[in-house]
């Protein structure tokens, strides 16, 4: 046999330079394999959060003369989720409880059409001298249209008149006569009758806390015969983030 048949029968099939591409090119391609897959589990958990943080960093937001420290979990919107001074900031809690968002609680936070079970709350600094307790008995009660009607747990309605700018609403007030009665404004939808009314989207108060600072609080209407128990849940937490 010649020389040149023995070196063509001992020649390796693969080259090791054509070994080394094809490895390198597996590789690159399990690498990005691998990060299109970390990428999409990332971009799958930020869209399934919706906004949302289970993130619990304490940030200290300045309002005027109050500071508070809340957990990033309770800041309902992102750009409000950092230390300083803002204008005002917006959180939101699951209730009963008063707990933030967390993978326990998604479903209550990520609801598309409904906030039951949810309270959002904003806080800034007070503009007006009294709130909405202060406010009925010298504005809303000679804004009321009608006689009040009996309401969930120790509460009275009174209808709102339309011409006053309170088109749909009715005032849901404590029966208790005091100068200062708990009261909420709830929109209602109007079928045409001043005795129809169902639940539009749900019930709003404001109260002072702090020093200077107004909290404005919302809840679904099918969680007012809880008001009671919201209302204190709500005083107590955020005078409990309130930096002494």
């Amino acid at each position: 046999m010649s020389h040149s048949s023995s070196t063509i029968d001992h020649a390796p099939l693969l080259s090791p330079r054509f070994v080394w591409k094809l490895t390198a090119v597996v590789t690159v391609l399990c690498l990005l394999t691998l990060g299109i897959a970390v990428a999409g589990r990332m971009i799958g958990k930020s869209i399934s959060y919706a906004g949302n943080t289970a993130d619990r960093t304490l940030h200290e937001i300045v309002i005027g003369d109050d500071v508070l420290s809340l957990p990033a979990n309770v800041i309902r919107f992102e750009s409000q989720r950092v230390s300083g001074v803002q204008n005002a900031v917006d959180t939101y809690f699951s209730w009963p409880g008063m707990h933030g968002y967390s993978e326990a609680r998604r479903d209550v936070f990520s609801q598309p059409r409904s906030a039951h079970g949810l309270i959002f709350a904003r806080i800034a600094q007070a503009t007006m001298s009294r709130d909405m307790s202060g406010r009925f008995t010298p504005i809303y009660k000679r804004l009321t249209d009608g006689p009040p009607v009996a309401g969930p747990n120790g509460l009275d309605s009174f209808r709102l008149r339309p011409g006053a700018g309170y088109a749909n609403e009715l005032m849901y007030v404590e029966k208790a006569a005091t100068d200062r009665p708990y009261a909420v404004r709830c929109l209602v939808e109007d079928h045409g009758s001043k005795l129809n009314f169902t639940t539009q989207t749900g019930c709003q108060r404001d109260i002072f806390i702090g020093k200077d600072l107004s909290v404005t609080y919302r809840f679904s209407i099918d969680l007012l015969p809880h008001w009671q128990q919201i209302e204190a849940d709500v005083r107590k937490r955020l005078e409990l983030a309130l930096k002494k």
